[in-house]
């Protein structure tokens, strides 16, 4: 592995660790934290900081330490976790948030000065506490300094006399600690003498460095690991706190604490011999001892350990008691796998569906259904497919665990403070999807906050609290994700936004408008009602982003809004943008697929069930209800299409905007799992097309958008029931 590839490991697990820290200062804010969620943001700060060192990124390893340095003190309950404190800890996690992405991107650090100097104005020290950093040191003596203008005059030869003549001074107060990595330390990019900075930095000293090991000159090898170190660490540093510097290396650097506790043997294997003391490491910790260590002494630091993780912020000498300990529940394993290799197996399980589809058409004649190994094929070929789609899925909370951030951003920008209510985190969709969701659910959200919630004054007035709500919630539901962006402010003021489009001559002044028709205007590109442009809004191009990106996802989105209860968006979107369910029809020379997750059922009609409506149109009545009949052959310009809904067949379907429609084809042909190709990327855009696909002939069949073909196709009914409704 390289150097650039292990780099890029890092920076997926600082994701990880940003992720990890937001959440558990989430819960601080509400105020649900315990002991575990404390030490694990100290783990996640810890984490990032032992990389930054490795990979020699100072101005994030800087800030890091100053950050874990203030998360010790509070998981020691040196510093008491307030409200103004969390504050702190969250603009805090944000510069590092900043840092990871300018180590990433070879960027400038950003600016962090300030906030240094808060988070060491709380640290324990400076609050009457008796942390690490309140370790006393002796004043430096003055210099011996004269009145006159030639400097210092000091005897030399007296200085020497007192020197020698002196006591020993009184050997210091602490405990020892030796330490000697192993060669695995160095091989795979660790710095030793980063963890001896760390050491020194909480006040310890080096007392002893052991060369017995290292061999003849010629003999040495620079990628080996000869040296071993004891420490005189100071009493008021904690055995916990030291270890935590040693998180990051594992069993790379052992250590043995106490006057009597022998230095850790020097470790010089071959590559097989290391293998081996990897597999026989990771049994021992599978059993709870540590690697290098005898069972009782890893079983009393263990204690420790549990000990430290319990808030004792006592000095911790090594514990001479032996704890069991329970084993805990196996947890479950996982490897990292770079996603162009995932998106292979992806584009290899399509082509696998294709096949089964060619042999299922080649075996058209014979009794498939009789067929047990097509039908064994058919089946094994959706579990791969499955599973596939699953390795790709993420939950949606990866996306929902910005928002707070952004909310911070905002309420120092506009002053308006909101409450963040998420529901549905564990909902998952394919990995593309959430990469593509970020940006749209961050206009859709900094909408909210500027135009849709007041400001608190305003909320005062009108009966509500002065904090404003906002929700965002995710759910499967017939085979899509919806996810809906809440918010208890003002509305949508209709009458406003048709007036601000007939003057930037979106709509004539003239036009009928529905409700509905005229809250999508704010999706027109260059539309804005801010009556000032600013940081947050004003140029009129946010919706208009969120609508293509929603549109190139292959979903939609829909508005509900009340004036003065507040406004909701849906967004309503594919699971995956690679394989899905659809219905293949016949309509004309066409053969073309209905995406199943809107079909609600399929019938052929009987003569009194539809009705006409003016010349052209007719109407299908369904139990009761009339919905438009939408020949799909008009759409596609299909010929010799029937146009008699009593010699075809009618697919009901629902759409989000348009309601339920019955779309009309010759006949059906086969239902069957499809993969998805853009249409775009090879040909342009199409109206009324989402895609294509291959079918098992290799002909090639366009994949029907059915939300814009049917909102089209009812529009002229909309707009002839708004004129009735004027008249």
């Amino acid at each position: 592995m390289t150097a650039e590839e292990i780099q890029g490991i890092f920076f997926v697990e600082c994701e990880e660790s940003l992720a990890a820290a937001e959440q558990g200062l989430a819960a601080c804010k509400a105020g649900t934290q315990n002991a575990d969620t404390i030490n694990a943001i100290f783990r996640a700060v810890h984490s990032i900081k032992g990389g930054a060192g490795a990979f020699g990124f100072g101005a994030l390893q800087g800030f890091t330490h100053t950050f874990e340095t203030l998360l010790s003190d509070v998981r020691e309950e040196l510093v008491p976790i307030t409200a103004p404190l969390v504050d702190l800890l969250l603009g805090a996690l944000d510069v590092l948030s900043d840092h990871v992405s300018a180590a990433r991107d070879e960027g400038d650090a950003p600016e962090d000065a300030a906030l240094i100097a808060q988070l060491e104005a709380a640290m324990a020290v400076n609050l009457g506490g008796h942390g690490p950093a309140a370790v006393e040191t002796p004043a430096p003596s003055e210099p011996n300094t004269s009145d006159d203008e030639e400097g210092f005059n000091i005897d030399l030869d007296a200085l020497l006399d007192d020197i020698s003549g002196a006591p020993e001074p009184a050997p210091a107060a602490g405990w020892i600690l030796h330490l000697r990595p192993h060669a695995a330390a160095m091989r795979n990019g660790g710095e030793p003498l980063l963890l001896l900075r760390e050491l020194t930095a909480l006040g310890a000293e080096c007392i002893a460095c052991h060369t017995a090991d290292l061999p003849p000159l010629d003999e040495l090898d620079p990628c080996q690991g000869y040296l071993g170190w004891s420490f005189r660490v100071p009493a008021g540093v904690s055995e916990a706190q030291v270890r935590d510097i040693f998180d990051f290396v594992g069993e790379n650097c052992p250590i043995a604490i106490g006057e009597d506790a022998a230095v850790p043997p020097c470790q010089i294997a071959t590559r097989a011999a290391q293998g081996i003391q990897s597999i026989v490491a990771q049994g021992m910790a599978a059993l709870g001892i540590a690697a290098n260590q005898p069972a009782e002494t890893s079983a009393a630091q263990v204690a420790e350990q549990i000990s430290a993780d319990k808030h004792t912020a006592a000095p911790l000498a090594p514990a001479s008691a032996v704890a069991s300990a329970a084993p805990s529940a196996p947890q479950g394993q996982s490897i990292r796998i770079d996603l162009i290799k995932l998106d292979k197996l992806i584009d290899t399980v399509g082509e696998l569906v294709i096949a089964q589809a060619m042999l299922a058409q080649r075996l058209s004649g014979e009794a498939i259904g009789d067929n047990e190994e097509l039908t064994l094929l058919e089946s094994l070929t959706r579990d791969i497919q499955e599973s596939a789609m699953a390795i790709r899925a993420q939950p949606i909370g990866s996306v929902f665990s910005r928002v707070p951030r952004i909310l911070r951003e905002l309420t120092a920008s506009t002053g308006k403070h909101v409450n963040l209510v998420l529901s549905g985190e564990g909902t998952e969709l394919d990995k593309t999807v959430i990469e593509r969701l970020g940006e749209p659910l961050t206009h859709l959200i900094r909408n909210a906050v500027d135009h849709g919630i007041e400001d608190p004054a305003e909320r005062l007035a009108s009966g509500k609290s002065a904090e404003g709500t906002l929700t965002l919630s995710a759910e499967h539901r017939s085979g899509r994700i919806h996810i809906r962006i809440c918010d208890d402010g003002r509305g949508i003021n209709r009458e406003r936004v048709l007036a601000k489009a007939v003057e930037k001559g979106l709509v004539g002044p003239d036009a009928q408008l529905s409700k509905e028709e005229i809250e999508m205007l704010i999706f027109a590109p260059g539309f804005s009602t801010a009556a000032t442009i600013t940081n947050v809004s004003g140029r009129g191009v946010g919706m208009d982003v969120v609508r293509a990106n929603v549109k190139d996802l292959g979903g939609r989105i829909t508005i509900e809004s009340e004036e003065g209860k507040g406004t909701t968006f849906t967004l309503t979107l594919p699971l995956t943008l690679a394989i899905s369910d659809g219905m293949i029809v016949k309509v004309g020379d066409q053969t073309l697929v209905v995406p199943l997750t809107h079909v609600v059922e399929s019938l052929r009609p009987e003569a009194r069930d539809v009705r006409g409506l003016g010349a052209e149109r007719r109407m299908l009545n369904v139990r009761g209800r009339f919905i438009p009949v939408v020949p799909v052959s008009d759409a596609v310009g299909a010929n010799g299409a029937v146009r008699d809904p009593q010699h075809g067949v009618l697919i009901v379907v629902d759409t989000e905007s348009a309601g339920q429609a019955a779309l009309l084809v010759d006949h059906i042909w086969d239902q069957r799992q499809f993969v998805i190709k853009s249409l775009e990327s090879h040909y342009r855009s199409v109206d009324g097309v989402a895609g294509a696909t291959i079918l098992g002939d290799g002909r090639v069949a366009l994949i029907l958008n059915v939300d814009t073909l049917v909102a089209s196709a009812v529009a002229p009914l909309r707009e002839a029931a708004i004129t009735r409704e004027a008249a």
